[in-house]
């Protein structure tokens, strides 16, 4: 009987119903609401966690909005026994359905009161069974499976049968009946029915299938020496609808084993005792299904836990702080009995177990890209500081050098004067550049020590290079075998006036060594600023946090006294009559 006040997508494939009762007032005094998840081919529950919504509807979404925004939802029912959800919005010829499909790929449907498909996730066909799930198609309601009890009758004459049937006819290996050999694994396989959910990947038949590769393989190495007769699971599993996991259940339940071999030879036939047993445990499972189906019951709802040396595998190194943190591994409506033995936690109702079993992995998946995100933004802050030292260091590395060359003029300055004169005059004696390089050379090969010290001649700067070297009375022998420098001069300068000349540069390097720094500091922590931000509201918006209780009073005006006393006051006269005729009672001031 309550209203859609609105629809939201969270995701391409999964929407939040937004259901109100205004006739039913809370503890809060607010109207009733409750918020209705379903994921196309996954899941449907109410949830209790608030999750972020798209900023901008799509296209599906306010095609739903049109269509059944304000209406009110008269009927909530499972077409037959598949896994499809029919919810009704609205009477007679202006009702809309809305149906979800949880098997394969999963779809959410738009109808009109003819079943005339409006609008829907996903086209599909099916040409051999002369389905078309397309819009403006009606929908095939009536190709849904209805659900009908197990024939005890055919289900003995089956379970006598193979007792006759030859040991190799018994024993042609299908992926059911060599998953049926191995260990059993917790799975709600085969259990969609029971509260009109079923999980979304069937994690069972991923393991089923490599199970059966390994076994396929062992039978080959073991040369047949197993034996080719049927196990007690493979053949209840065929002869019933719901799966290995849900037969090897009743088998368990039955207080026989799963691996028990049926043949035609009496010592593995089965017995009318045991016969009568299946029969009588398939009977409990399908009482207990009919109350689910016919809403007489609500079913319970269980998380499996992960093994623990599978969950420490599976576990980030965040998260391995916490040594009692458990890991959910799946979900069911029903506690099978090849599971009591694992870890689990129990709810009261399965719409609970669901909520909580994807809200937790929802929040781990956002906890996860948001950390990646941070990681990564601590790599550019990092990235940016190295940029900003290794700028500083060449700074500090060229004023050092700069001193350097001026010392090193500094303690030859009779030789860098004797050198700037020399090329001085044969330059005014009108000697070229060319014909000096090769009088330098050749004065070099005669000895001359004023020769030897020029290095280069470098005509466009009007400067040469020295090959310069500390050689002060006072220096170590390490220091005396060091290599020479090259030190550039001015040709028109004089030695004291290089060296002043170096020692500016030295000077200019440093200021801009601390412009450098003063700059690179404003950008990196305004780079820092705006990254610790911007995580700051991806995880505020992207959060998936628990709804919180809302108080009464929280619609007026209202604080807390310092006497603690809790003072309300309407915003308007009508909120004003309301607080005294609601709310005011006898003792209030």
């Amino acid at each position: 009987g309550m209203r859609l006040s609105n629809v939201y997508d969270i995701t391409p494939k999964t929407y939040l119903f937004k259901l109100m009762n205004s006739s039913g007032i809370t503890e809060s005094g607010e109207s009733e609401k409750v918020l209705l998840l379903m994921e196309s081919g996954v899941r449907l529950h109410t949830t209790q966690y608030v999750r972020d919504k798209s900023t901008t509807p799509s296209g599906f979404t306010l095609k739903l909005r049109k269509h059944v925004r304000g209406k009110r939802l008269e009927d909530v029912r499972m077409l037959g026994y598949d896994r499809m959800i029919l919810f009704q919005f609205g009477l007679g010829s202006n009702a809309h359905f809305i149906i979800l499909e949880l098997y394969a790929q999963g779809n959410i449907i738009l109808t009109d009161s003819e079943y005339t498909v409006m609008t829907l996730l996903r086209s599909h066909r099916d040409d051999n069974k002369g389905l078309a799930i397309m819009s403006r198609h009606r929908y095939p309601v009536e190709a849904c499976r209805t659900f009908e009890r197990t024939d005890f009758t055919k289900l003995k004459d089956t379970l006598k049968l193979s007792n006759t049937v030859d040991g190799k006819e018994s024993s042609q290996v299908t992926p059911s009946s060599a998953d049926a050999q191995q260990p059993s694994e917790c799975a709600n396989d085969g259990v969609p029915a029971t509260d009109k959910l079923e999980e979304p990947a069937n994690r069972t038949g991923k393991k089923s299938a490599a199970k059966f590769k390994q076994s396929g393989s062992d039978a080959k190495a073991s040369n047949c020496t197993q034996s080719n007769k049927a196990t007690l699971k493979t053949l209840l599993g065929e002869a019933l609808p719901y799966g290995p996991a849900l037969a090897e259940h009743i088998i368990l339940d039955a207080g026989l084993l799963p691996s028990t071999k049926v043949g035609k030879d009496p010592e593995s036939s089965l017995d009318d005792h045991t016969i009568q047993s299946l029969v009588e445990s398939v009977a409990r499972f399908e009482d207990w299904l009919v109350d689910i189906i016919s809403g007489q019951r609500i079913p319970e709802g269980y998380i499996l836990m992960q093994n623990k040396m599978t969950a420490k595998k599976n576990v980030t190194p965040s998260e391995g702080s916490s040594t009692n943190q458990k890991v959910y591994d799946e979900y069911c409506p029903i506690l099978l009995t090849q599971c009591n033995s694992r870890e689990y936690d129990k709810f009261e109702t399965f719409d609970d177990a669901l909520d909580e079993f994807y809200s937790k992995i929802e929040s781990q998946r956002v906890n996860q890209q948001h950390k990646a995100k941070e990681d990564s933004a601590v790599h550019r802050l990092n990235k940016i500081k190295l940029d900003q030292e290794n700028r500083v260091h060449t700074l500090r590395k060229e004023a050092d050098h700069c001193i350097t060359m001026a010392e090193l003029i500094e303690y030859n300055l009779e030789n860098v004067d004797a050198a700037i004169k020399a090329v001085r005059v044969s330059l005014a004696n009108g000697m070229s550049w060319e014909a000096l390089a090769r009088m330098i050379k050749d004065e070099k090969k005669a000895g001359n020590p004023v020769a030897g010290l020029i290095d280069k001649l470098s005509f466009e700067k009007n400067c040469i290079t020295l090959l310069l070297s500390n050689n002060l009375d006072d220096m170590d022998e390490e220091e005396k075998t060091a290599p020479v420098e090259k030190v550039e001069v001015d040709l028109s300068l004089s030695a004291h006036a290089n060296a002043r000349r170096w020692y500016e540069m030295k000077k200019k390097q440093e200021t801009k060594q601390e412009k450098t720094i003063t700059a690179h500091e404003k950008a990196f922590k305004a780079a820092e600023k705006k990254t610790r931000l911007q995580l700051a509201q991806e995880k505020t918006v992207a959060a998936i946090t628990h709804m919180r209780k809302v108080h009464w009073f929280e619609k007026f005006n209202w604080f807390i006294s310092s006497e603690n006393y809790l003072i309300v006051s309407g915003r308007d006269a009508q909120q004003n009559e309301l607080v005294v005729k609601r709310y005011m009672s006898k003792g209030d001031l």
